[in-house]
C-alpha cells in the first residue's frame, strides 16, 4: 500500500471518542424515529385509558366525584362491595356465564374448524355465514334474538303456537333468560373462533398426523395426541381472551333482560352501569371496576406467564 493511500484512509478511520458519538447519535436517531411512529396510539392510550383508569382508583376511595366534589371515605367502598348481595348474584351470574359459553363456543368451534380443514370445498361460503353474526353490533344482536324469543310475538313462540304446543317463556325464567344470554354471546363470537381455530388446524404439520396414522392412531388420538399439543398455546391465549371478553357482559344484558328477571342475569359489568348511572352509587361503581380490572390483569398476567413458559420448553 503507498504512503498516499494509507493517509487518505487513516482520515476516513474514526477514533474511539469520534464512532462511540456516532454510535449514540445513530441509536437517538433511530429510536426518535421509532417512537414517531408508536406516538399516535399512545397519546390516545394515554388520554382515554391511563388517565382515566388512575382516576378511577382515585374515586374507588370518594363518594361523588362526576357532578359533585369528591369527598375520601376510605376504605368504606370497598367494604360496601364485599357485603353487597346483588354484587355476589352478579358475580356468579358472569362465572356462570363465562363458564358456560367458554365450554360451548369453544366445543363447537374446534368441531366445525376440524370439519372445514377435512371438507375444504365451498368452505369459504361457510366461513362468510358462520363470521357474519360478528359483524352486527352487540346491542343489535340483542335485538335480533328478543325479536326471536320474546314471549308474544318471537319467532320461536309463534312457531310453536302454529304447532299447538306451549309458548316458552325464555325470558320470564331465571334459568332460560341466563342461557339465552349465554346462547347470544355464543352465536356471536362463533365464526371467529371456528376461524381462530381453523387457522390453527391448518398450521399442525401434515408430517405428524401422516406418522401417527401410519402407528394406528385414530382420528380421536390423533386429535388429543397430535394437535391438541402442537394448539397449547393458541388454546390457552384463546381461553384467556375468552374469558376477558365474557367477564365484560352487558349489551346483550341490557338489550334483552335488563339484569331480569329477579337479577337472575345481572352481570359484573351490568351493576356497576346501574350504579353509576341510575343510583349515583359513584364510589361503589368505581370500586367494581377497579376490583373487576384487577381480575382481567391477573387473567393477563396467567396468559403471559403460561404462553412463555410453553415457549420455553418448546424452543
Amino acid at each position: 500500500m503507498s504512503a498516499t493511500a494509507g493517509e487518505d484512509w487513516a482520515a476516513l478511520t474514526l477514533s474511539e471518542q469520534e464512532y462511540e458519538r456516532e454510535a449514540r447519535r445513530y441509536r437517538r436517531r433511530k429510536s426518535l424515529r421509532g417512537y414517531a411512529f408508536v406516538v399516535p396510539y399512545f397519546v390516545p392510550w394515554i388520554l382515554f385509558l391511563a388517565v382515566p383508569a388512575v382516576w378511577s382508583v382515585v374515586l374507588s376511595f370518594h363518594s361523588g366525584g362526576l357532578t359533585d366534589d369528591p369527598k375520601f371515605v376510605g376504605l368504606d367502598n370497598w367494604s360496601r362491595a364485599a357485603g353487597n348481595g346483588e354484587l355476589r348474584k352478579s358475580s356468579v351470574n358472569t362465572f356462570y356465564m363465562v363458564l358456560i359459553a367458554i365450554s360451548i363456543a369453544f366445543t363447537l368451534s374446534m368441531a366445525v374448524a376440524l370439519l372445514l380443514n377435512t371438507y375444504r370445498k365451498g368452505s369459504t361460503v361457510f366461513k362468510l355465514a358462520l363470521y357474519f353474526p360478528l359483524l352486527a353490533p352487540p346491542v343489535i344482536a340483542g335485538l335480533i334474538w328478543q325479536y326471536m324469543v320474546h314471549y308474544d310475538f318471537g319467532v320461536a313462540n309463534l312457531v310453536a303456537d302454529q304447532l299447538g304446543v306451549d309458548k316458552i317463556n325464555f325470558l320470564g325464567n331465571a334459568r332460560l333468560a341466563l342461557l339465552t344470554v349465554v346462547a347470544v354471546e355464543v352465536w356471536r363470537g362463533f365464526g371467529f373462533w371456528v376461524l381462530y381455530f381453523l387457522a390453527g388446524v391448518q398450521g399442525v404439520p401434515g408430517e405428524l398426523l401422516d406418522a401417527a396414522r401410519v402407528d394406528g392412531a385414530s382420528g380421536v388420538r390423533r386429535f388429543l395426541r397430535v394437535t391438541v399439543p402442537v394448539l397449547r398455546p393458541l388454546l390457552l391465549f384463546a381461553v384467556v381472551i375468552a374469558i376477558i371478553y365474557n367477564f365484560q357482559i352487558f349489551d346483550s344484558v341490557y338489550s334483552l333482560t335488563d339484569g331480569g328477571p329477579a337479577l337472575a342475569t345481572s352481570t359484573i359489568v351490568f351493576f356497576i352501569y346501574r350504579n353509576l348511572f341510575e343510583f349515583q352509587n359513584t364510589g361503589l361503581a368505581y370500586a367494581t371496576s377497579i376490583g373487576l380490572l384487577c381480575i382481567i390483569l391477573f387473567l393477563t398476567f396467567v396468559s403471559f406467564r403460561l404462553l412463555g413458559s410453553e415457549r420455553r420448553t418448546t424452543s
